[in-house]
């Protein structure tokens, strides 16, 4: 499309259902694109993946991209976007790296397509204190997110009570 939106202002609403099990994991991200303006509109662009965690810091699984049109009226089915990545997850220092050459599947989609996502987690060492005077700090988990967030990115390390060795 030549343009990357109508709208002039736009909001995304992803909400993140996951599943793991051993090494595997399962996540669901229904996306609905919402624009405001004169040329806004609603869109319902679901994606999911399926993923088999190798280490650590290495991952590689299937991701599964759509945009299925305006949720009053979706496109019809060789105008929608279906989308099929093959991708893999590292880590290199700080950073998770997601990586991955994907195909269309339908007319309205790119043949062929590649993506990398970059992240990393800027609330790493973050402290938070509770009203009892003991810190909690936090740290991202081990395992990489894929560019999919995780449902329980963070989690608690260590607590430190009033007294406690720092």
């Amino acid at each position: 499309m030549p343009q990357f939106s109508d709208a002039q202002g736009n909001l995304e609403i992803r909400p993140i259902i996951g599943w793991r099990k051993g090494d595997y994991e399962f996540i669901i991200n229904p996306i609905v694109d919402m624009g405001f303006g004169q040329n806004g509109d609603s869109i319902f662009a679901p994606c999911a993946r399926f993923a088999r965690n190798l280490g650590e810091n290495l991952a590689v699984g299937l991701e599964y991209y759509t945009d299925l049109g305006p949720l009053r009226n979706f496109s019809t089915f060789n105008e929608q976007q279906h989308n099929l990545y093959a991708v893999v997850d590292f880590k290199i220092g700080r950073f998770d790296v997601n990586a991955g050459v994907g195909y269309g599947l339908t007319p309205g989609s790119d043949r062929l397509m590649y993506k990398m996502i970059i992240g990393t987690d800027l609330t790493e060492g973050v402290s938070n204190k509770s009203s009892d005077g003991s810190k909690t700090l936090y740290r991202p988990e081990s395992h990489l997110s894929g560019g999919f967030p995780r449902p329980s990115a963070l989690g608690p390390i260590q607590t430190y009570g009033p007294g406690s060795p720092r």
